[in-house]
């Protein structure tokens, strides 16, 4: 996982609204911080080598989000509609997503960290080198993706879907979940703890473990 090529100390303080000032809606090696951003509707909206700090943004569209060499951190983007987003080195720290809808966006080198993604729509993803660690997606939808060196660390996915994904190789026996929803011909590789193991028996093969 590369980290985000940002020269923090040298960025501009400015708001997120003067993306509006420039004809492609373009903001490189930006500050944004403490900003209550409502309403906006911006397609194709471009941020690069840019730092968001404690930026709420309440009933707002960005669909086809361009993000190089971003960090969100402590944002709020709750329910909001970035779908068909196509983000490269990007890290999302302590945000909060619940309900953001992601369908068919592009990641590459991007991580989730301490995030709430809580019925998240992220659906018809590529996904390359992409990690969600210390994260919650309960009842999050994370169906017809395309999966390569995802991981899953400690997060909580109690409810997700997983539908008409292939999960070898995927790791989630550090995770947390009373129930999940896939497809048993999609399972094959899939790495689970002892405990997940017989979650799966049950759940596919109607086997119930004696302890």
């Amino acid at each position: 996982m590369e980290d985000p090529k940002i020269a923090i100390d040298y960025l501009d303080e400015t708001s997120f609204l003067q993306i509006y000032d420039e004809e492609d809606f373009y903001l490189t090696d930006k500050l944004l911080q403490n900003e209550v951003i409502e309403e906006q509707t911006i397609q194709h909206p471009i941020l690069d080598k840019s730092l968001l700090k404690h930026e709420t943004f309440i009933k707002c569209d960005l669909e086809k989000l361009d993000a190089t060499d971003t960090i969100f951190k402590a944002c709020d983007l709750s329910n909001c509609y970035l779908n068909e987003s196509s983000l490269y080195q990007v890290k999302f720290e302590n945000c909060k997503l619940i309900g953001v809808n992601f369908d068919q966006a592009y990641f590459k080198n991007v991580s989730f960290e301490n995030c709430l993604l809580d019925m998240a729509s992220l659906n018809q993803l590529n996904l390359k080198t992409v990690e969600f660690k210390n994260c919650r997606l309960s009842d999050a939808s994370f169906n017809e993706n395309k999966l390569s060196k995802v991981t899953f660390d400690n997060c909580n996915l109690n409810e997700m879907t997983f539908w008409n994904t292939n999960l070898k190789g995927i790791d989630i026996s550090s995770c947390q979940f009373e129930t999940l929803e896939m497809e048993e011909n999609l399972i094959k590789g899939l790495k689970v703890s002892p405990d997940q193991a017989a979650f799966f028996a049950h759940y596919f093969l109607g086997v119930k473990v004696k302890y």
